[in-house]
């Protein structure tokens, strides 16, 4: 698994490639946290470059979730493929994260909130 990161506009694109699996998804836990912890409580996360998941990528996404957001920030996906939708719908996360059909939607996305 691959990580690339970027600021754009105050929003931290984080571009995956790979499997989210274990072993990887405690070190994106805290490679991620890290940017929470220092500021960048928005995050696009970009999967597409993801073929698969597993739960424990769902653990880590939701422990992310929760610190962005008591820090004020969220985080949202984008290039979510057919097959981690339906298990985003499966374990009843459709409607806890936000996606988008593309990265510049997503970065609208936080452009259009007042914080």
């Amino acid at each position: 698994m691959n990580v690339f990161c970027e600021q754009v506009n105050g929003c931290l694109v984080v571009r995956i490639e790979g499997d989210i699996v274990v072993p990887h998804t405690e070190q994106l836990r805290d490679f991620l946290m890290e940017k929470i912890e220092d500021g960048s409580s928005d995050m696009l996360l970009d999967f597409s470059g993801v073929p698969y998941i597993d739960s424990s990528a769902i653990s880590t996404l939701l422990s992310l979730l929760q610190s962005a957001r008591r820090q004020d920030g969220d985080i949202r996906l984008t290039g979510i493929n057919d097959r981690i939708e339906a298990l985003f719908e499966q374990v009843g996360l459709k409607h806890v994260f936000r996606y988008y059909e593309s990265r510049e939607k997503g970065l609208e996305s936080f452009g259009n909130e007042v914080k």
